[in-house]
């Protein structure tokens, strides 16, 4: 267990990368192209949706970090097609998604050089569809980072969940400081506030383009969450995935009690058998 005072005292990335396991590590897959998953769970077994979503980035040749605060003392399991191909760190669960990414970019300095680095978390049930045309999106655009949805809730900025940075960005100086100074935070609104905000903010005061491939005025209006408000625009607009929000508490989105129904309809799959 990390100490609060141990985070205060070394720094949250430091305090944690003292602790951390690596589980297995691999090569496999292109240095240029790296994903970072940022994991949590109760089970060793993995979901069939990160199944799927690290799948789709192997099958690209990504090179897959897949850093787990799961408070379990079991080894997380993966598909057989995939134990081998994916590098599994395990730390103390602090610091949330960001703390994950940050941590994993310090154990690997290199991962912050690549040509494309993705980072993204487990937050959302699917990709349902092939996820292929949204990575080459990612990889071709000119934007230096790139994200799925966009947002103006609680102010302009990239959704965190699924992040493309090209051209080595990552290495450079103001994002590099970023990464080492994100904190172990208690509230999850300080997390966003600090970190996805935060991060935008920054990007746009040091010059870095942004771009979404799901701008969120295309599914809801200012100042509302699209991934939740806009679901259901976004699935019809090719959007594979659905949060795990509305299917723990559907009465936080418009119909959420229907999303499971178009799933089904749109992807011939059960929601459920994906988490």
């Amino acid at each position: 267990m990390v100490r609060l005072g141990r985070l205060r005292r070394m720094g949250m990335v430091d305090s944690v990368l003292d602790q951390l396991v690596v589980e297995h590590r691999s090569d496999a897959g292109d240095g240029d192209r790296v994903a970072v998953i940022a994991h949590w769970s109760t089970k060793a077994q993995v979901s069939r949706s990160l199944s799927v979503l690290t799948r789709s980035f192997v099958d690209r040749e990504y090179r897959v970090v897949l850093c787990s605060a799961a408070p379990i003392p079991d080894r997380l399991r993966l598909p057989d097609d995939l134990a081998d191909r994916v590098t599994v760190l395990r730390k103390p669960n602090v610091g949330y998604d960001f703390g994950s990414w940050a941590v994993a970019q310090a154990w690997e300095p290199s991962i912050c050089q690549a040509r494309h680095v993705i980072l993204v978390n487990d937050s959302l049930a699917g990709p349902f569809g092939d996820l292929g045309d949204i990575i080459s999106r990612c990889e071709t655009s000119r934007a230096d980072v790139f994200g799925l949805t966009n947002t103006t809730q609680f102010g302009p900025h990239l959704q965190s969940y699924f992040l493309g940075f090209n051209g080595g960005v990552l290495a450079d100086p103001p994002l590099a400081a970023f990464w080492r100074g994100v904190r172990h935070e208690r509230d999850k609104a300080n997390v966003i506030q600090r970190n996805e905000i935060g991060l935008s903010k920054l990007l746009r005061r040091a010059g870095f383009s942004q771009d979404a491939a799901f701008p969120h005025w295309k599914v809801v209006e200012d100042g509302l969450n699209p991934t939740i408000r806009g679901w259901r625009g976004l699935l019809e607009l090719g959007f594979p995935f659905l949060k795990r929000e509305i299917l723990r508490t559907p009465e936080v989105a418009p119909d959420g009690d229907q999303a499971p129904d178009v799933v089904r309809r749109m992807f011939g799959v059960e929601v459920k058998d994906w988490l």
